[in-house]
This record gives C-alpha cells, structure tokens and sequence, in this order.
C-alpha cells in the first residue's frame, strides 16, 4: 500500500463533517439533512441561530410564507459556504496526511502522532479563521434582510411600494471610512436611499452604493425606515418635521 488507504481517507472525511455538521446545526438552525445531529445537541445548549437573527430583524413578526421562503433561500445559501469550507479542509487534510504516509514509506519510517497533530491543527486554525468570517458576514446579512422585510411589510401597509431608509451607524474609533462614506452625508446626518437602490448582494469597497447585505464583515450599521413627514436634526436624530415633508427629496436636492 501506498500512502492513507481509502478506509483510512474515508474515516477523516466522517470526522470532520460531523464536527462541521454540528458547527452548522448550531449556526444555520433548522436543515432537513441535518435533522439526527440537531436532535443529538439540541438538549445540551439555548437554541439561537440564524433563522433567529431573521425574525428578530422582522421584529419578532412571525414570517409569511413569502418571508418564510426568504429565509430557507438565505439558509441554504449560508449552508454552502460552510458545506465548501467542509470540503476544502477535508481535501487538505487528507492530501496532507497521505503525503505524511508517502514520505515515511519511501524512508522506512512511521509517522509519528505529532506530525498528524500538526497537520490538525493548522488545517483547524484555518477553518475557524474562515468559519470566523462567514459567521459575521452572513448574521449582519440575516440581521439587516429581516429587517428590510419588515420595512417593506410596513411600508406596503400605507401604499408605498419603495420605502425611504437608512442606516443607523455606531460613530466611535472602529467606525470605518466606507460605512460613513455610504451611510451618511457628513460623518453625521443619515444619507437616504430608496429600498429599491440597495444592493442586493455583497459590498465591494468603492461602490456608490451600499448593500442590503452590510458593508463588510461584522458590519455594525443597522437598516431603518424613514417615513414621511421625519427628517433628521443637526445631530443626525430622527424628528417629526410636518405632515408630507419628504427628507428623501430634501437630501436629493428634488423639488
């Protein structure tokens, strides 16, 4: 034989998918192929995933079927970034344990136990560095659509099919130069955008405008709804002005 048998490769592609089974059951929430691994972590912590960012965006509403498929689409598609990071790390692995098992046949010697750990350990780090990004990308992303359903649920409620929002931004040393630069006018005051001119997918850094999704990783701006007759103080806050002002054409310079 030469190099890790198949039985062997076989017996490290189980291990890491149930480690990362039970890391997406925990995140993502509710998947049919997952329904065994649910039932045997579900006893030993508080249920808070995905699926609960989501609703609570939507104000703890309970979805409607529209709202419902929504985010079983949002799910899968953050299924499948932790299902090719799975992929990624099992090839890894197991290409580097057979190069281990090649080189010691060829010199007659054994693989020693720390040479695997080494292996583990830095292929592990990687993953959680990525398991790391994805998490914050996809729960800003869960977060802000949840609430941009509620808003368009709100908002069709009056009659306007393309609400005016904007997004609140935390203004401290970590506040970032492309948030302030899309999320607000001067550093200050909110910029409005029409629902219907956010992105609807991932921020590349330059774009003149932003992304429903966030703008970056771990992206603290929250989404919110400007409803007529509101605009903003010299401070940036929320006011009543009069009964149909529109701060969105105000902003533009519209007539």
């Amino acid at each position: 034989m030469f190099g890790v048998s198949p039985k062997s490769k076989e017996s490290i592609r189980k291990a890491v998918e149930s480690l990362f089974d039970k890391i997406s059951v925990e995140f993502l929430g509710d998947l049919p192929r997952l329904k065994e691994v649910k039932r045997l972590i579900i006893t030993r912590q508080t249920e808070f995933n995905l699926s609960h960012l989501f609703v609570q965006g939507m104000s703890n509403k309970t979805p409607n079927e529209i709202e419902r498929e929504v985010l079983k689409s949002l799910i899968e598609s953050s299924s499948g970034y932790i299902e090719s990071l799975k992929n990624r790390t099992t090839s890894n692995i197991s290409e580097d344990i057979d190069a281990l098992v090649r080189k010691a046949k060829l010199n007659n010697t054994k693989v020693l136990k720390k040479e695997i750990e080494k292996v583990l350990d830095r292929e592990f780090k990687k993953a959680k560095s990525h398991l790391k990004t994805i998490a914050e990308s996809e729960s800003t992303k869960l977060r802000n659509l949840g609430t941009m359903m509620e808003i368009s649920r709100t908002a069709s409620m009056s009659g306007n099919s393309d609400p005016t929002v904007f997004f609140i931004t935390l203004k401290d040393n970590l506040t970032c130069k492309e948030c302030l630069r899309l999320h607000t006018v001067d550093g200050v005051i909110p910029r409005l955008w029409k629902l219907s001119e956010l992105k609807q997918g991932y921020h590349k850094r330059g774009e003149e405008t932003p992304s429903s999704f966030g703008l970056h990783p771990h992206c603290r701006c929250t989404i919110a709804y400007l409803r007529n007759g509101f605009g903003f103080d010299k401070k940036g806050n929320v006011k009543f002005k009069y009964e149909n002002f529109d701060e969105f054409k105000n902003q533009r310079g519209y007539k």
